[in-house]
């Protein structure tokens, strides 16, 4: 459940629980988000997965996050992100993490690249592998995957997982709203899915958008 539908993820948390299935969370860095992790725990409330997720994870507000997490929710697995360096993933490992995600800037819709001048588009792969030499807990690229290829190498240079957007889009199940144009149907894709909160809106009204053409046989089974 993204950061973004910061409303909704306790009920969410709940409603996995449940059902007997894995949650998993992201988190951004900010005062509100301190108190959400403290009311999780006071609630009982353990996600498997807390996902730090912010354009540029090297910093101090991401290793006090991660500090906060395992205090509070110590059973959490924590992945920390996203970063370029091996530096960063260096730090974030010694500060508690129990992963990193390293990209920043290469996916499709992302516009961190443009807007702040850096990131690893165009040498995602290379960040990768030097990330991953320095890396001694789990590695998950994220962004760049355009082809099936692109994930064979992704895990060959030293990936344990790799985030996929793009790939999934033009599907019945993928996010976004479907648009029909001269007779075509499209899925449109923000950098930011789904986004439901006031705040979340205006966010997207500045986030890239791309259209991508539905295929009569693109359910995903």
């Amino acid at each position: 459940m993204h950061r973004f539908e910061p409303e909704t993820r306790i009920d969410f948390i709940k409603d996995m629980n449940a059902r007997g299935l894995f949650s998993s969370i992201s988190v951004g860095v900010k005062a509100e988000e301190y108190e959400f992790v403290r009311q999780l725990a006071k609630e009982n409330l353990t996600p498997e997965y807390v996902t730090i997720d912010i354009a540029h994870g090297h910093s101090n507000a991401v290793i006090e996050m991660i500090q906060h997490l395992k205090k509070h929710l110590p059973d959490s697995f924590v992945i920390a992100g996203n970063v370029g360096t091996p530096e960063a993933v260096r730090e974030l490992e010694n500060a508690g993490a129990d992963a990193t995600k390293v990209g920043i800037g290469p996916g499709k819709v992302c516009i961190t690249k443009i807007k702040t001048g850096f990131g690893t588009g165009g040498w995602q792969l290379a960040a990768l592998r030097w990330c991953a030499k320095a890396a001694s807990k789990p590695i998950i690229a994220d962004g760049g995957i355009r082809t099936h290829g692109d994930i064979a190498k992704s895990i060959r240079f030293g990936a344990t997982m790799v985030m996929i957007g793009s790939l999934f889009t033009g599907h019945e199940e993928s996010p976004g709203q479907t648009i029909e144009k001269d007779g075509k149907l499209y899925k449109e894709q923000t950098s930011a899915q789904p986004l439901n909160s006031k705040k979340a809106k205006r966010k997207m009204s500045k986030a890239k958008k791309c259209m991508w053409r539905i295929k009569a046989q693109s359910r995903i089974h």
